[in-house]
């Protein structure tokens, strides 16, 4: 088996968005957060899957500790200021647009030994790493931004607080779990880089006319629709 990273941004609170938000209007968040965590990949990953509110990448050969920081920046990054415009300059008020800055994403990154099996025309990676690797999602990390590391890169940022962001430290833990046992591991907290998340670029500027057309459509959300 070849080692491979196996990194998986996962959004935090999605369920609870998708369910309790507009469905017209919820769908197109869900479909743009995912793509940009594809584009900001930095580490020339390939998409194994998209699982909803969650991504798949590989990477053969693992990269190092410093590497995975800075594309967990750069993923943070994005993922926030896209969020903070829905936040400073939305012009809808339905709930999934006043609501989607509150989700949060997490990051966990594992390394491994994967094998890739062909399921008809697919690819798909096989391993107990794997199935950890989506065990590992599920944590004691007391935080909602951060990136969760395990094997060799976890190993390598042993001490290199100086990589990090301001305030942040490399933080042990562990973390039981059923047919794994205690799997330990360290994650880097990434709230801190809050404070430096610029603001998105200004919305365009229309002209004004004096008798604007005003249309107001109730939408109704997922949860409304699977009772109604």
């Amino acid at each position: 088996m070849t080692p491979s990273l196996l990194f998986i941004p996962d959004i935090t609170g999605f369920t609870k968005f998708v369910n309790d938000t507009e469905v017209a209007h919820g769908q197109h968040i869900v479909a743009e957060l995912p793509e940009l965590i594809i584009d900001s990949d930095q580490l020339g990953m390939t998409v194994s899957e998209v699982e909803g509110d969650a991504v798949l990448f590989i990477r053969r050969p693992p990269c190092s500790f410093e590497a995975l920081l800075e594309q967990a920046r750069v993923t943070f990054e994005a993922f926030r200021t896209h969020l903070k415009s829905y936040e400073t300059q939305r012009i809808c008020e339905c709930g999934a647009c006043r609501t989607a800055h509150q989700l949060s994403l997490k990051r966990v990154a594992h390394t491994g030994p994967i094998e890739m099996v062909r399921v008809h025309r697919f690819e798909k990676p096989y391993g107990s790493d794997l199935i950890l690797a989506h065990r590992l999602l599920k944590n004691d990390v007391p935080e909602s931004e951060y990136v969760l590391m395990t094997g060799a890169i976890a190993e390598e940022g042993s001490g290199e607080d100086a990589l990090l962001p301001d305030r942040a430290h490399v933080v042990d833990g562990e973390t039981e779990y059923e047919d794994f046992g205690t799997v330990a591991y360290r994650y880097v907290a990434l709230e801190t880089l809050l404070a430096s998340i610029p603001d998105p670029p200004p919305p365009p500027v229309f002209e004004k006319i004096d008798d604007p057309l005003v249309t107001e459509v109730v939408i109704a959300s997922v949860k409304e629709v699977a009772e109604g």
